[in-house]
């Protein structure tokens, strides 16, 4: 279904604490459309964007083109786009937003690249936690990897790698290690790894082959020993890199399908 609210959890308790609402806007039906009743496509937290009480700032992007600012449970800001925006990827201090028509750097509650566009459909993003390094899953099968210079506004990404046809299909979700040395993609029903070092692959596509529709979401676990990858076939998968034969399957874990994991 579609998404119109935010809501803030303790992640400590497991209670809510309560809706996000927009500052300085009337909201006629008191439900707290974060982004005026349009649906929201992706949400990114930023742990160090200058926020002087350092609990960090939500970014949400939502079908308004707009691109929404939260620190706590209110939106303090919002960000016009330049097109529809698809999903959010964030390092330490920078936040790239993937549009239909390209990408965009944000930073410090601002927009500072000219929309990049890319030869190919972008279908998934994932910025590395330095901020130096992004992977872009393309819909050829192939992921792009690109040097960041937020410097640079006009050319803020250059392309110095192509992972070429690690996927058969559009790659769906990218999810990097906890310690960056490990980069996992998936597609409608591949879930593969990649070493980031010199991109060698851990996992060929063929291999974790289980998922019966498309994998839109992975998780590492804190020790980067455990992959879970969610599908729209409503079933989450727990792969060991280490031990590639074993898996645990848990089928039908959320109806409607699984669209995140952390």
């Amino acid at each position: 279904g579609r998404v119109f609210v935010i809501v803030q959890w303790n992640g400590n308790t497991g209670n809510p604490n309560g809706r996000v609402f927009v500052i300085d806007e009337v909201d006629t039906d008191i439900l707290g459309k974060v982004h005026g009743g349009a649906t929201i496509s992706s949400l990114a937290f930023c742990q160090n964007d200058e926020n002087e009480d350092g609990k960090g700032t939500l970014f949400s992007a939502g079908w308004d083109d707009h691109l929404r600012i939260t620190r706590g449970t209110h939106c303090i800001d919002k960000l016009p786009l330049e097109a529809q925006p698809n999903a959010l990827s964030t390092g330490t201090a920078l936040t790239v937003v993937m549009t239909v028509e390209g990408l965009l750097l944000v930073q410090h509650r601002k927009i500072i690249s000219q929309l990049f566009r890319l030869p190919y459909r972008a279908t998934a993003i994932c910025l590395s936690r330095d901020d130096a390094t992004l992977y872009i899953g393309g819909d050829d099968g192939n992921i792009y990897v690109y040097s960041v210079h937020s410097s640079d506004a006009v050319n803020p990404l250059v392309e110095t790698h192509v992972l070429r046809q690690s996927h058969g299909q559009p790659v769906q979700s990218l999810r990097l290690s906890n310690d960056g040395t490990k980069l996992a993609s998936s597609d409608v029903r591949d879930v593969c790894i990649h070493s980031t070092d010199d991109y060698s692959p851990i996992v060929s596509k063929g291999r974790w082959c289980f998922h019966t529709q498309s994998i839109r979401s992975l998780a590492w676990s804190p020790d980067d020993t455990i992959l879970a990858s969610g599908g729209n076939d409503d079933d989450i998968f727990l792969w060991s890199w280490e031990k590639k034969m074993t898996r645990i399957q848990y089928r039908f874990a959320h109806r409607g399908g699984v669209t995140g994991l952390e």
